[in-house]
């Protein structure tokens, strides 16, 4: 699972993409359990049911919380499994609802194969990863509406153990925002190693 990750701190990324203005914190680094940003569809207007957006950013917590969630606190919940997400009991209502998004990072850092060591996982052409999620609104005790995101992640066939988060090629996150439910899964697919950065960092 990701241990943390350094969120997309150029407005332009979000400008040239999405269309969307938005000036994020530099150098933010967000940690599971924290407040992030990601982007999704907005939302309908209740009265109008008329989106005249494509796209919005949504501040949320990086841990997803269940609507069946009695205190927002559930843990493990940070990561969807691609492959069983449309099936298990914290994720399949955001599944099936479409509620999908993307978080954009400068970096990705992962656990190293060594103790105390971390792996920094970026573009190699500077672009932010395009990070393939889930979010949702949950209603809390007292009638706030929490929202919150989690990443979807995928196996490794030649290492069960271990898991990496789904990245979206630029192409795709468009489709991967607006496509049907029955077509989220064919976006999620390994990017091309090549086209990435691996650097062994002090955790």
């Amino acid at each position: 699972m990701p241990t943390h990750y350094q969120a997309a701190s150029d407005p332009g990324h979000f400008a040239r993409r999405f269309g969307i203005s938005f000036r994020p914190q530099p150098s933010m680094v967000v940690q599971p359990g924290e407040q992030g940003h990601f982007v999704r569809r907005p939302r309908a207007d209740a009265s109008s049911q008329v989106q005249l957006e494509r796209f919005e950013v949504a501040p949320g917590r990086w841990g997803l919380i269940p609507l069946f969630s009695k205190d927002g606190q559930d843990p493990e919940t940070f990561e969807a499994r691609s492959e069983t997400a449309a099936a298990e009991r914290n994720f399949y209502q955001p599944w099936k609802r479409g509620h999908r998004c993307v978080i954009l990072a400068d970096a990705l850092f992962q656990h190293g194969e060594e103790p105390g060591s971390a792996v920094r996982v970026s573009r190699s052409d500077g672009e932010p990863l395009a990070l393939a999620g889930l979010w949702n609104g949950w209603r809390a005790p007292n009638g706030d509406c929490v929202e919150s995101f989690a990443l979807l992640t995928f196996g490794m066939p030649e290492r069960p153990e271990r898991r990496r988060a789904a990245m979206l090629r630029d192409a795709w996150i468009d489709d991967w925002l607006h496509c049907p439910v029955e077509e989220t899964a064919a976006y999620l697919r390994p990017y091309a190693d090549d086209k990435l950065v691996r650097e062994i960092v002090p955790r």
